[in-house]
């Protein structure tokens, strides 16, 4: 990742925050050969904090106006990072841009933005596609925290993610604060970069209970969303591989499509 951002981004111009969450795989000693280095600068957790805390103790280290998350397991693609700030700059209201991001495992699309089922529960939109959605950006009730900008003044305005999650739907529980607040989220069609899906080790090992605090907290208000968007967007994820699709859920949606409820 690391050497994609090198290779993909002035870094002279820009400032790198890397958070070391108590790693004890050699980590430390490959960022201490980065210490000194134009841009960089490390931060060393004593004990392993995970992503939400982590990313707010690096939001609050960093100095610059735009803050861009970005995930340990991405490898970054020439020209990535423009249009996202172009978008967060020009297009009204916006609070936060992701981006297309391919699972480079497969080489289809994992994420280009994120909606809601009828329970008000989050999916990644456009998943295992081919090719991104048509258009230069779409706007999304939600993004993953993969690879996103967001003001750092409202980041911090929003209190960052909530610490009560962990390495789990922190970024969707921000975006729905985003939304209740009045912003809007998109998602550049022009970015795409690689993704090695959920590498961390022990990335889904909370996953019942982030999913059961996102229920109480959220679902109410995202079952809105829902409801004008499940449909459609379920036919979409299962186009390619249409042998999964679940008949009961198919009549659904399709009577939904149909009556426009």
């Amino acid at each position: 990742m690391l050497r994609s951002l090198e290779d993909t981004v002035d870094l002279a111009s820009n400032e790198v925050v890397l958070v070391d969450d108590a790693s004890s795989d050699g980590t430390a000693d490959f960022l201490a050969s980065l210490e000194g280095k134009v841009s960089f600068s490390i931060l060393r957790n004593e004990r392993n904090l995970g992503f939400a805390a982590s990313n707010n103790k690096a939001a609050k280290a960093a100095t610059g106006e735009i803050l861009v998350f970005l995930n340990n397991d991405l490898e970054l693609t020439s020209g990535w990072l423009a249009p996202m700030l172009d978008l967060l700059a020009t297009l009204p209201e916006a609070g936060a841009i992701g981006n297309v991001q391919r699972n480079l495992k497969t080489g289809l699309v994992d994420h280009a933005g994120i909606f809601f089922d009828l329970e008000g529960m989050p999916t990644h939109a456009h998943k295992n596609r081919a090719n991104p959605p048509p258009g230069p950006w779409k706007e999304r009730n939600a993004i993953t925290a993969a690879c996103i900008a967001i003001p750092r003044a409202l980041f911090l305005q929003m209190n960052g993610f909530d610490e009560g999650y962990r390495n789990g739907v922190e970024d969707v529980d921000l975006c729905m604060r985003l939304r209740q607040a009045g912003y809007r989220l998109y998602v550049s069609h022009q970015s795409v970069i690689g993704h090695h899906i959920s590498a961390a080790p022990g990335r889904n090992l909370h996953n019942d209970r982030n999913t059961q605090r996102f229920r109480g907290l959220w679902s109410d208000y995202a079952r809105g969303f829902g409801r004008s968007e499940w449909a459609p967007e379920y036919f979409r994820r299962y186009a390619r591989y249409w042998w999964r699709i679940d008949p009961k859920l198919f009549c659904k949606a399709l009577f939904r499509l149909c009556f426009r409820f």
